[in-house]
């Protein structure tokens, strides 16, 4: 295991001109690996108002699975061109999420090292249809 910074860059596309909400987070975290995936994970209660909440990232060469477990729960699995659909817990209730993977890119080195960059629509609870990006940025 290795102590790493992590940078995490969510847009998030707001209305049908193209005006975007954009989030930065710069954490510390932990890097580990196995033969298929580099695994960072970090404690969010730093950085945003999820206090409590830890993220685990699975990044293998073609997807990536992040699993949020505490105030917010949640299980999101990124690979191109796939439909995946689980839930999310909040401490204001649980929500169906529903999200579909457009690009998904894994630039790291042999390290762990590097960018994932994703971009995904998704919907929450059944209602309007948000396209997001996310970027990941470890070093």
């Amino acid at each position: 295991m290795e102590n790493i910074k992590v940078k995490i860059t969510t847009i998030q596309i707001i209305d049908d001109a193209g005006n975007e909400d954009i989030i930065e987070l710069v954490t510390e975290a932990v890097k580990s690996a196995t033969d298929d995936c580099t695994i960072i994970s970090y404690d969010e209660s730093d950085i945003s108002e999820s206090e409590g909440t830890k993220t685990k990232l699975k990044i293998y060469k073609n997807k990536m699975i992040m699993t949020k477990v505490g105030n917010l729960s949640s299980r999101m699995e990124f690979e191109k061109n796939k439909k995946y659909s689980n839930l999310y817990s909040t401490p204001y209730g649980t929500f169906d999420l529903n999200f579909n993977t457009v690009i998904y890119e894994n630039n790291l080195n042999e390290d762990g090292k590097g960018t994932v960059y994703i971009e995904y629509r998704v919907t929450l609870g059944g209602a309007e249809e948000n396209y997001n990006k996310l970027q990941i940025d470890i070093y």
